[in-house]
């Protein structure tokens, strides 16, 4: 099964395996009784996309201690390679914008709240994550944003936020939030493109709802 699962690797790239397939190349081998391709298909059906502990990995008959910190270290590694991933400084749409940000936050636990600034010809200077939300803190405020684009000489932005619930829907908050914002924005000659709301599988776009 290994063979087949490598000879696929070669011929189609990594990106064609499935889930428990990929699992089994970092596994490598299962246990006697216990094929290492039935082993992975246990575990990628018993978590919840793939979040697991080292206790839950260890609780799997077959996972010691060292295929326990393989798997974790190469789950980590996916999400480290995702935050690393940015925008390329091309000419950007929103939908675009939206579908880069899918990967890059739509699975976060936490809210995050992003921009990505750009200049007048809607190439992308940066993107950065102005704000984490945690129980203790207060919501982000338009300076925290308009102060990284000064810094950089943005004269567009596009803000959005990942709603771990998976909600595509606009709160109160979101929406005074982002006429606020857009009142900063004018001040200093910035244009607000868009705010979007994240979730793992797609987003929604306040200015297609009017709201802003």
């Amino acid at each position: 099964m290994m063979i087949n699962i490598r000879e696929r690797i070669l011929a189609y790239g990594v990106n064609s395996l499935k889930d428990e397939e990929l699992l089994a190349v970092i596994l490598g081998n299962g246990t006697q009784g216990n094929p290492v391709i039935d082993l992975s298909k246990k575990i990628v059906c018993n978590s919840n996309g793939l979040d697991l502990s080292l206790e839950q990995l260890m609780s799997f008959n077959g996972i010691g201690v060292a295929q326990a910190c393989k798997i974790l270290a190469a789950i980590e590694l996916g999400t480290r390679k995702i935050q690393a991933d940015s925008l390329s400084e091309t000419v950007v749409s929103v939908d675009e914008i939206g579908q880069h940000l899918i990967k890059k936050i739509g699975n976060a636990p936490q809210e995050k709240l992003v921009t990505v600034y750009l200049n007048n010809s809607y190439h992308v200077i940066d993107e950065k994550v102005v704000f984490i939300r945690t129980v203790d803190q207060a919501t982000v405020h338009p300076r925290d944003i308009l102060r990284e684009a000064i810094g950089m000489s943005a004269t567009q932005i596009v803000v959005a936020h990942n709603h771990p619930n998976g909600s595509l829907m606009f709160s109160k908050n979101d929406q005074e939030f982002s006429l606020r914002l857009k009142k900063c924005c004018h001040l200093i000659g910035i244009n607000l493109i868009d705010h979007l709301i994240i979730t793992k599988k797609t987003f929604s776009s306040l200015k297609t709802l009017n709201l802003i």
